[in-house]
């Protein structure tokens, strides 16, 4: 992503913590707002950088 942008992503996942970046819980990345997760999506608000994303859907 462009410096000083933000992006929101809409994620299958299994729970809220199902997804990761690197290992780590992504809502625990600095700077990612966790914004809910319903109906087996999370979303999140991301800032600038790159990502490297997983996520387990059951």
């Amino acid at each position: 992503m462009p410096a000083n942008s933000e992006a929101t992503l809409h994620l299958p996942a299994a729970s809220a913590d199902a997804a990761r970046e690197g290992g780590a819980p992504l809502a625990r990345v600095d700077g990612v707002r966790f914004l809910g997760h319903r109906e087996g999506v999370s979303s999140y608000r991301l800032p600038s950088g790159r990502y490297r994303l997983t996520a387990e859907l059951r």
